[in-house]
């Protein structure tokens, strides 16, 4: 493995022991991976934006939106500091108030942090860990020949499936001729490859199902589809989900095929924003309330806040608690209200390059398809994102949609049998 390889996969192991106990003692010979992985993770949220002037609040928002718990938060600072992504870092009793990010592209960030997690000197448990779940996100392999082909100890390899299935790192599919297995990054960094698979080899009812989703990207998957429940709970169906009013925790599923490569799996942070912008939009058009919105008011939002000679909405008593979800996900600040005396905040877009990249893929899949016309105003903008609750990425909702009855793996046979020869060859 190259170093871009192992900094990228570092922070997609973090993504999977994220739905893992945080105090298992199973964790501990992965620390050194799940540290780089969580830098991976802060150093995207941060990048673009220069000074941190509230690292205290950059704090909550790690811990709630990355997993990156309040004592590890200024030892990865301090991770970023020694790799020259963050500078003047101030500290007030031991903790990190404020700094200033250097983060840069994408391409460097991994190739960085892979020469990093290899300086920790991560153990034998780690790096092979990292080459599994590297592997197989290029395909399916039986489980006969993942320890040949992967270059893996035979001995260790039952610990390694152990740790990997229960943070959905790896996923497992039992068809006649034995196990097969993937990790669920073989469905995220491939749409395409997934789509062409259903289509051609997938029965009738998962092609309408994937259907669907091509039709109206972020489509809320409910208990009237469970080959889309699976689809998810498998890995091979991107899905963030946002967490209603009622509490019940609402998947979104897309397809976004016509995105590329690099996008998908270099540049996954960008995405993952976009989703958690289609994924709050579309809450808001279907679960919003009294008033069902229509897709316009959805774009309008994007409209108003990548609009360079407006760029933020006008100040609303609920606008701290309905865009949290964004705020959380570095996309807009609050900003003081600018009235005398006024109480309320006013959401303004943080004018990233990577959060205009994610702006403008979030409306390219709402719009797919559609015919737009006509603006609204604030009132309904606001409405679109009406939620203030949390956002669940793709990896942790296929966790916890695993609990939902699955489909039988015949459906999935013929796919998996396709799927097994799109595997690098070695």
């Amino acid at each position: 493995m190259d170093r871009f390889d192992e900094g990228l996969r570092c922070q997609d192991v973090h993504a999977g022991l994220r739905n893992v106990d945080p105090n298992s003692g199973t964790l501990e010979p992965l620390m050194d991976t799940q540290m780089i992985g969580m830098a991976a993770s802060v150093a995207a949220l941060i990048r673009g934006q220069e000074v941190i002037d509230n690292a205290h609040a950059l704090r909550a928002v790690a811990a709630e939106q990355l997993d990156v718990n309040q004592f590890a938060f200024d030892p990865v600072i301090l991770a970023l500091e020694e790799l020259g992504f963050v500078e003047g870092v101030q500290r007030s009793g031991g903790k990190v108030t404020r700094f200033t990010e250097n983060v840069p592209y994408y391409d460097d960030l991994y190739t960085r942090l892979g020469e990093a997690w290899q300086n920790r000197r991560p153990s034998e448990t780690e790096e092979q860990m990292v080459r599994l779940v590297d592997y197989l996100a290029d395909g399916p392999v039986p489980q006969e020949e993942v320890a040949g082909k992967v270059g893996l100890d035979s001995a260790a390899l039952p610990q390694l499936l152990e740790v990997g299935e229960r943070s959905e790192l790896v996923k497992r599919i039992q068809v006649p001729d034995g196990d097969v297995l993937y990790s669920p990054f073989f469905g995220f960094e491939n749409p395409q490859v997934i789509a062409e698979l259903i289509r051609d080899h997938g029965s009738d009812q998962l092609a309408e199902a994937f259907a669907l989703v091509r039709s109206e990207q972020g489509l809320p998957v409910g208990n009237a589809q469970p080959l889309l429940q699976d689809a998810i709970a498998r890995g091979l169906l991107l899905a963030p989900a946002v967490k209603r009013p009622d509490g019940t925790v609402q998947p979104f599923a897309a397809l976004p095929y016509t995105l590329d490569r690099d996008l998908l799996r270099g540049r996954k942070p960008v995405l993952e924003k976009a989703m958690a912008v289609l994924a709050c939009l579309r809450c808001g058009q279907h679960f919003g309330g009294t008033t069902d919105l229509p897709a316009h008011a959805l774009v309008d939002v994007i409209d108003k806040l990548l609009d360079p000679a407006r760029g933020f909405l006008r100040p609303h008593s609920s606008h701290e608690r309905q865009y949290r979800l964004i705020h959380a996900a570095g996309l807009v600040a609050f900003d003081p209200d600018p009235m005398p005396g006024g109480t309320w905040v006013q959401p303004r877009f943080i004018n990233t390059p990577d959060n205009r990249e994610a702006l403008q893929i979030a409306r390219d899949l709402i719009t797919f398809g559609e015919q737009l016309a006509g603006r609204v105003g604030d009132e309904q903008a606001r409405q679109a994102l009406a939620l203030g609750q949390p956002f669940t990425a793709p990896m942790q909702t296929m966790h916890r949609t695993r609990a939902k009855a699955p489909v039988s793996p015949k459906q999935w046979q013929r796919v998996v049998d396709a799927a097994l020869g799109r595997g690098r060859a070695r």
